[in-house]
């Protein structure tokens, strides 16, 4: 590593700890939007690109990999009102990342989701339903293709 590539280590290491208070493996810069409303388990990996938006409250277990470009999105417009108002009011929703889940790059967590433990979101997938421990779901919507235990 370069100068350059050690320092960039250094500072992305250091942006997790201070927003998550821990140390996690950093491997490329991220964005969290609310750090106060995302509490992250040990021994976690975050990518490159990953966005989490935090408006109401994200759990993430142990042993997570969020890989790039991935999005947890716990709020959203409110669709019941959104024709209705000038600015509809927005919808908020729990997500819960059990230990050990790999959510691939470009995947999409929704407002209101729990990925059971050890399960595995596809990538490009759009999560908008439970996901159950030991699954691997993928596609838009998410579906089930298969299981981790198998």
């Amino acid at each position: 590593m370069n100068t350059f590539q050690l320092f960039r280590h250094w500072y992305l290491q250091l942006k997790g700890r201070f927003i998550f208070k821990r140390n996690i493996g950093i491997l490329g810069d991220f964005t969290v939007v609310n750090p106060s409303n995302v509490k992250i388990g040990l021994n976690c990996g975050i990518n490159h690109g990953v966005f989490i938006l935090g408006a109401y409250k994200i759990d993430i277990g142990d042993n997570v990999v969020l890989s790039a470009r991935c999005m947890l999105l716990d709020s959203g417009l409110d669709l019941k009102n959104f024709c209705a108002l000038e600015f509809p009011p927005h919808e908020y929703g729990k997500i819960t990342i059990d230990d050990g889940a790999w959510i691939g790059a470009g995947a999409i967590i929704l407002a209101g989701v729990t990925v059971g433990e050890k399960s595995v979101v596809g990538a490009g997938s759009v999560v908008t339903k439970d996901v159950p421990p030991y699954s691997v779901v993928a596609g838009n919507p998410a579906r089930l293709i298969g299981r981790t235990d198998a």
